[in-house]
């Protein structure tokens, strides 16, 4: 999982000239921040990453339907019990759903050699919110994420991780079963909760 992985920071220029090599490296599990001015503007990360981000996006918004929030929590251990899990405030909400998802925007590839000439424009768009996928050796090869998509992405991995612990793996799971997931643990919170009471 490359959201979660140790970070290199490389310049535009620095970046450019060396492009082919560093997407051989972020295709090997290693991401790489791309600056400007010494400021992020950009995360290249593998492309299966960047796919499995867009499933768990799904489920995300399945929980919300179910009105679990996982972005609005301080801490992920909150949700060991589903019954008393209070939702956000419909400020929260509305800030957590409009919010954008650069993730999620549509698929848009550069081939290798095209992404090199045009570096810098393409970083700009990134910057902007559009993810491009770069294209090498015939595959998709890397998806390159505003650096404010990825400290995003990075902030819900301890969530996504609390649900793998519980036995749900966001990244492969079905909305029928993330309901089925919810709605047996809020069973066993409930039962839980019952026993001690009485």
């Amino acid at each position: 999982m490359t959201v979660s992985g140790v970070l290199s920071a490389m310049g535009m220029r620095e970046l450019r000239a060396t492009l082919r090599a560093v997407v051989q490296r972020v295709e090997e599990g290693a991401p790489v921040v791309i600056l400007k001015d010494g400021q992020p503007l950009a995360v290249m990360i593998q492309h299966e990453e960047a796919e499995r981000w867009r499933k768990i996006e799904d489920a995300l918004a399945a929980l919300h339907a179910l009105n679990v929030y996982p972005e609005a929590l301080n801490d992920p251990s909150e949700l060991a019990d589903l019954t008393t899990l209070q939702p956000p405030d419909n400020a929260t909400i509305r800030r957590l759903t409009s919010g954008p998802r650069a993730i999620l925007s549509p698929l848009r590839t550069v081939g290798l050699s095209d992404a090199r000439a045009a570096f810098a424009t393409l970083i700009d768009e990134v910057a902007a919110g559009r993810v491009r996928t770069i294209v090498a050796r015939g595959h998709l090869a890397v998806a390159i994420i505003p650096a404010s998509e990825y400290d995003r992405l990075r902030a819900l991995s301890r969530a996504v991780s609390w649900f793998r612990g519980a036995g749900l793996d966001l990244a492969a799971a079905s909305e029928q079963q993330v309901i089925d997931f919810v709605r047996t643990r809020r069973q066993q919170s409930g039962g839980a909760q019952q026993q001690a009471a009485g």
